[in-house]
């Protein structure tokens, strides 16, 4: 997952945080005007309704759909048909309603259904959450008008309907507003993280190179400086051997500066192509699964591979194998046997087979474990 796409998650998963909480209170609020406020009134006019169980079966759906939508799972999964639930049984309470109540106090449903709505369309923008209230509102408009008549004056109806539906709206857009916020805020966060990350990331390829160059400076400096000085005679067959190694292990360290997924193959490599611009043939391989091998131990890992690479002639076979938590790279090849240096580390063994005019060299890590 690259940087941005991580950051908009992240933000999300931020946002999603918030919305579970005003998703809760939601659902608190939506039973305690249910109980608190609208239950006594259903109780009052318990004689307006015709039957009176299809009101008492809208009070349990009221009771139930705001419990489930408070669950994120039950929210992503449900959200529409529990929806249309509570618009249907928005439509069901106000026909069982008798027609003169429709728009007074018996009729209980008209102030609380919206919150459930509310708590189901939190985090969508509020254009839904108007649709949904007018489709919760307008049934009983459109009977009081054509089914009337009815004991409130229908501007008394709309005023009551506006204060509670304001209240409403508010919370939508106070839940919109949160949710930008909250989405600003996290992505600031991430970046100033990944800004953070980059610096660090920096400051430590800066620490590498200077232990590249230093390991530079212990046996290169020293060479260039005698060739400069004439202290070394570039026609001698031992100075021009040592040349040829030196030019591998920067090519080496070259592999070590990249980001590539298998650092070791990546130095190995660009030892090769050196040895190819040589005019030698190498063969590579690798094989089995193998760790990761620490960076200061890759380096006299390749070691003898790296002097073999720099000195061989005609064909050489390079094999990389992972055994387990072992890592063993193995070069045959005609070269200079004392070419090869000596390898002192606990953690990495190395032999050296000298058969007629073929050299095989081989090193093995065991790390610590």
């Amino acid at each position: 997952m690259n940087a941005p796409e991580y950051g908009v998650g992240h933000a999300e998963n931020v946002a999603m945080k918030y919305m579970h909480g005003l998703r809760w209170s939601s659902a608190v609020i939506s039973l305690v005007v249910l109980y608190g406020l609208e239950l006594p009134k259903l109780l009052a006019n318990w004689d307006s309704y015709r039957p009176v169980q299809v009101q008492v079966l809208v009070m349990a759906v009221l009771t139930i759909v705001p419990v489930l939508g408070a669950f994120d799972r039950v929210l992503r999964h449900w959200r529409w048909p529990l929806i249309a639930i509570v618009l249907v049984a928005s439509v069901v309470a106000t026909l069982t309603v008798a027609p003169v109540d429709r728009l007074g106090t018996a009729h209980w449903s008209g102030g609380v259904v919206g919150w459930p709505l509310v708590l189901l369309a939190l985090d969508r923008h509020a254009s839904l959450f108007a649709g949904l209230l007018a489709a919760h509102y307008l049934p009983a408009f459109a009977l009081a008008i054509f089914d009337g008549p009815a004991d409130v004056t229908f501007a008394g109806a709309v005023n009551t309907t506006v204060i509670t539906s304001a209240f409403q709206v508010a919370v939508i857009l106070f839940a919109n507003a949160l949710r930008r916020v909250a989405l600003f805020v996290a992505q600031v966060a991430r970046e100033e993280e990944q800004v953070r990350t980059g610096e660090a990331v920096a400051d430590q390829l800066h620490a590498d190179r200077k232990d590249r160059y230093a390991a530079l400076g212990e046996t290169t400096a020293p060479l260039l400086a005698g060739l400069a000085s004439g202290a070394l005679d570039p026609g001698d067959e031992s100075v021009r051997r040592v040349c040829a190694i030196e030019a591998a292990r920067m090519r080496r360290l070259f592999g070590d500066a990249s980001v590539g997924p298998d650092p070791l193959v990546d130095e190995l490599m660009a030892c090769v192509g050196l040895a190819e611009r040589n005019g030698v043939s190498v063969r590579f391989s690798e094989r089995g699964d193998r760790p990761s091998v620490p960076m200061a131990m890759r380096r006299l890992l390749t070691e003898p591979a790296v002097a073999v690479l720099a000195t061989a002639r005609g064909d050489v076979r390079l094999t990389v194998v992972g055994a387990g938590e072992e890592v063993t790279v193995s070069v045959v090849a005609e070269a200079v046997p004392y070419a090869v240096p000596t390898v002192d580390n606990e953690e990495i063994t190395t032999s050296t087979v000298v058969t007629g005019d073929r050299l095989w060299v081989q090193a093995t890590w065991r790390g610590r474990g």
